[in-house]
This record gives C-alpha cells, sequence and structure tokens, in this order.
C-alpha cells in the first residue's frame, strides 16, 4: 500500500512539472514562428516597394522619350512648312518678274507699231506668237513650280508619318516594358504568399502534431 501511494505522488509530481515544461516550450516556438513571418512580410513589403519603384522609373523614362520624338517631329513638321514656303514664294517672284518683263515688252510693241504702220499687221502676228510661246513657258513653269511645291509637301507629310508612328512605336515599347515589370511584381508576390501559406501550414500542422504528442503523453500518464 505504501509502495502504491508513493508511486502515485511520484507520477503526480512528475505529470505537475512536465506539463509547464511543454507549455513553455510551445509558446517560445509560437513567438519563433511570429518573427521569421514578421521577417518574411518584411521582406516582401521591400521587394514589392522596390518593384514598384522600377515601374515607376520605367514610365518616367518612356514619357521623356516619347516627349523628345514628339518636339522632333515638331521641328521636323516646321522645316517643312518653311521649304515649302521658299518654294511658293520662288515660285511667285518669278512670276512677278515674267509679268513685268511681259508688261514692258507690250508696251515696247504698242511704241512701235505705232511707228512702224506699215508693218503693223505682220508684226502683230509675230508678237502674238511670240506672247503664246512666252504664255506657254510661263504656264509650264508655273505648273513646274506647283509640282515641286506639292512634292516637298508630300515629303514633308511623309517625314511627320514616319517621326509619329517612331512615336507611337516607343510608346507601345515602353507600355509593354512597364506591363512586365508589373507582372514579374505580381507573380512575385503570388509566389511569396503560396510559400508563406505553406510554411503557415506546416507550423500548424507540426503544432497540432505537437499537441497530439502532448495529449498522447499526459493520457498515458493519467492512464498509468
Amino acid at each position: 500500500m505504501k509502495k502504491l501511494l508513493a508511486f502515485l505522488l511520484s507520477l503526480c509530481m512528475v505529470s505537475a512539472f512536465a506539463i509547464p515544461t511543454f507549455a513553455d516550450a510551445n509558446s517560445d516556438y509560437i513567438a519563433a514562428v511570429k518573427a521569421y513571418q514578421a521577417q518574411v512580410a518584411a521582406k516582401e513589403a521591400a521587394y514589392t516597394a522596390a518593384v514598384q519603384a522600377a515601374a515607376k522609373q520605367a514610365q518616367a523614362k518612356a514619357d521623356a522619350e516619347c516627349l523628345a520624338v514628339i518636339a522632333a517631329g515638331k521641328a521636323a513638321q516646321a522645316k517643312a512648312d518653311a521649304d515649302v514656303a521658299a518654294v511658293i514664294a520662288a515660285g511667285q517672284a518669278t512670276q512677278a518678274a515674267a509679268d513685268q518683263r511681259e508688261a514692258a515688252y507690250a508696251a515696247a510693241v504698242g511704241a512701235y507699231q505705232q511707228q512702224i504702220a506699215a508693218k503693223e499687221a505682220a508684226y502683230a502676228a509675230a508678237v502674238k506668237a511670240y506672247q503664246q510661246q512666252i504664255a506657254a513657258k510661263e504656264a509650264a513653269y508655273t505648273a513646274a513650280v506647283m509640282a515641286a511645291a506639292k512634292q516637298a509637301q508630300a515629303k514633308a507629310d511623309a517625314d511627320v508619318a514616319a517621326v509619329l508612328a517612331a512615336a507611337k512605336a516607343a510608346q507601345a515599347k515602353a507600355d509593354a516594358d512597364v506591363a512586365a515589370v508589373a507582372a514579374a511584381g505580381v507573380a512575385a508576390q503570388a509566389a511569396a504568399d503560396q510559400r508563406e501559406a505553406a510554411y503557415a501550414a506546416a507550423v500548424k500542422n507540426y503544432q497540432a502534431q505537437i499537441a497530439a504528442k502532448e495529449a498522447a503523453y499526459i493520457a498515458a500518464v493519467l492512464g498509468r
């Protein structure tokens, strides 16, 4: 009887000391797990901030490149307009000079007709034929000047269209780069979330195993 009481007393003492020891170990483990989770969250936040900063830098660079391309397009358009205006002005000056020469020649013809009455009919016919030739030459020259102006305008329009197409291509590439950076950030965040969820599940499973072992041990002790 005394041996049985001594055994039960020792069993109660072992249980009393064992339970706080398991509780302390479990608390330390939970605290360590929480600290590790806080470190992981801090690293994930830093990585997300870095990805966002990279995306902003890429967007700013793309905006600057687009502004430079647009400015070049405007400069090309201004130069083309100036070239076309110069060609038109040269054509108008040539036409004015031709008109002045024609007027002077007509005045000389009139004075000559007054002086030589006998040769007026023949001279008038010759003058008319000559005027027709001059008119044809002036018309051909004017048409050539207008054709050159149209070609210059067409070339200027083609240059501007090419510059605008390059600007659109640069903007599309910049948008694709920014989207790729954002997609990489989202993928990294999703992978981090999966790792965190897996780690939390593993910790929870381990805690459940520890709790089961403790319950089994207590049951075994109490059963004895």
